[in-house]
Order: structure tokens, then C-alpha cells, then sequence
């Protein structure tokens, strides 16, 4: 029944054509961050090789190449941007829809005169989200690594493919917190827009908010993920910054920076205690999200809205 009701739901993801929705903006921005890193190497190149010509007509020998000496998988380094921002929005709206749309069709009234328990649909539910995100990060995996073959001229190594599918994992694990999140807002809320802003709003706090006061960074600051903090002198945020092993989304940034060799390297044991909190978070928002549908009035439609 649980692979039932995921089937169903991934069906209904594609019939409503959400599911090609999420699948192109997520390829177009790993394509895009794939066009970046190109464009990158090539100015590097070019101006590299014109200060060659002019060593040479001097009698200088030439620097090391500057590409060489960067990691393979740093041209995808914009990646662990874009995740946090447009990839949890859109996650943030597939959860929405899973939930949602059954009650504004009325299918919640439905499917529980027949024998299916609530555990099974929370599950199903959560299963489809899973697999829908598990497909399109497979999809992102497979276009990263032909963007470092276009751009590298040769083909990634086993460890470079390793160290992206840790990437395309986490991001996974990332993505579905806030699937969740989705779907727990649509159980908690009375009105469909109200869970939608609801969500938001979890969103904004989580991306922004908690980063700023954890870390004295400016907003806009909180987009680059190898800034450091601005004003960590202030008393204020000497002691917000104790929190700053909680905040999900900059732990998600500094082990993205790690996998991908972007960032000074680290012991493996503490890249993974980065991961806890949003390995935490995502299974307390799970367990909330079965809770609510074990407790949610399926015979009130939103129909009306």
C-alpha cells in the first residue's frame, strides 16, 4: 500500500506536469552553474597564456597554470548556492502539492473509507517526495559530469564521481527536509495560501535568518559560502554564534565545500557531524509530519479556496 500510494502520487506529480517542472529548473541551474565554471576556466586560461607569451619575449620563465592548481570539481562550487536557495523552494513546493492537492480534490476523503492506514499514506506520501527528488538529483549528477568532461577534456575520475554523488546525497538529504516541511505546514495550516507563505517562511528563516544571527553575516552575505563572518567582535554575536553548529543551512555549505575539495580540508568525522543537525532536523520534521496525518480531519476540503 505505502508503494501504492508513492506510485500514485509520482503519477500525479507528472500528469500535472510538476514533475518536468522541477526536473528542467533544477538541470538548467546545474547547467548553469556547469556554463559559469566553463566561462571561468576559459578567462583563466586566456589571460594565463597571454602572460606566458609575455615572460617568454622577456626571458621569464612562466608560473604553474592557476587552473591546474584548483580542484577539478570547484567549477561546480556554485551548486551549493543554488541548493539552498531555488532547489529548496522547489522541494518546498513539491511537498506542498503532495498534500495539498488531496484535499483540495477531496482524495484525503476517500482514500480512508477503503483499508489504508494513516501510517501508509504518511509514508507513501514521503516516499514519493523521496523518489521524485532522488530522480532529479540523479538527472544533476549525470549533467555535472558532463559539464567537467566538456570543460576538463577528460573524463572525471572515480574519486571526483564519488565525491559528487556524496554531493547529490546530501543535497538530496537537504532537499527533502524541506519537502517535509512542505507537507507538515499544509497539515497544520486551515487554508492552502496560508501553508504556501507558512512554508516560506520556515524557508527564509532557515536560509537567512538563522545564518545572520549564528554567524553576524549580512544577508546577501549568507549567498557565498566561503565568507567569513563580519562582525563576530560584537558581544551580541559571540554568543549567537554558539548556535552556529545548528544552523542547517551553513553546515549544508561548509560539508558541500568539503565534498567538493572547495574549502581547507578537514577530518572526515567533523565533515559528518556537519550533516547531523540536518540529519536531525529531517527526521523530527518527518516524524511531525506522520504525527499530523495520524491527527488531520480529512473530511474538511479546502475546496473552496
Amino acid at each position: 500500500m505505502i508503494a501504492t500510494i508513492a506510485a500514485h502520487q509520482v503519477l500525479s506529480l507528472r500528469r500535472q506536469r510538476i514533475f518536468m517542472a522541477l526536473l528542467g529548473t533544477l538541470l538548467v541551474m546545474t547547467a548553469l552553474a556547469g556554463l559559469l565554471g566553463w566561462s571561468s576556466h576559459r578567462t583563466i586560461v586566456r589571460v594565463y597564456d597571454e602572460a606566458v607569451k609575455i615572460l617568454a619575449a622577456d626571458g621569464k620563465p612562466a608560473p604553474p597554470n592557476p587552473f591546474e592548481l584548483k580542484p577539478a570539481l570547484s567549477l561546480l562550487s556554485n551548486m551549493a548556492i543554488y541548493i539552498p536557495l531555488i532547489g529548496a523552494l522547489l522541494a518546498l513546493v513539491l511537498g506542498h502539492l503532495s498534500m495539498a492537492d488531496d484535499q483540495t480534490d477531496g482524495v484525503g476523503r476517500l482514500i480512508f473509507t477503503r483499508q489504508v492506514s494513516r501510517r501508509s499514506y504518511a509514508l507513501g506520501k514521503i516516499l514519493g517526495a523521496a523518489g521524485v527528488l532522488a530522480v532529479i538529483l540523479a538527472a544533476c549528477l549525470v549533467v555535472s559530469a558532463v559539464s567537467l568532461l566538456v570543460v576538463n577534456r577528460a573524463v572525471p575520475s572515480v574519486g571526483e564521481l564519488g565525491r559528487l554523488s556524496l554531493f547529490y546525497g546530501l543535497s538530496w538529504l537537504y532537499l527533502m527536509l524541506f519537502a517535509l516541511i512542505g507537507m507538515a505546514t499544509v497539515l497544520m495550516a486551515r487554508r492552502r495560501t496560508l501553508a504556501l507563505l507558512s512554508a516560506l517562511g520556515v524557508w527564509m528563516v532557515l536560509t537567512f535568518a538563522v545564518p545572520q544571527f549564528t554567524s553576524g553575516l549580512r544577508p546577501t552575505s549568507s549567498l557565498n559560502p566561503v565568507s567569513e563572518p563580519v562582525s563576530t567582535s560584537q558581544a551580541f554575536f559571540d554568543v549567537t554564534a554558539q548556535a552556529r553548529p545548528f544552523s542547517v543551512s551553513e553546515q549544508y555549505k561548509e560539508a558541500s565545500a568539503r565534498i567538493l575539495d572547495t574549502a581547507i580540508p578537514e577530518p572526515t568525522s567533523k565533515t559528518i557531524r556537519r550533516v547531523l543537525p540536518i540529519a536531525v532536523l529531517l527526521s523530527g520534521v518527518g516524524a511531525l509530519t506522520a504525527g499530523l496525518v495520524s491527527r488531520h480531519d480529512y473530511s474538511r476540503s479546502s475546496s473552496g479556496e
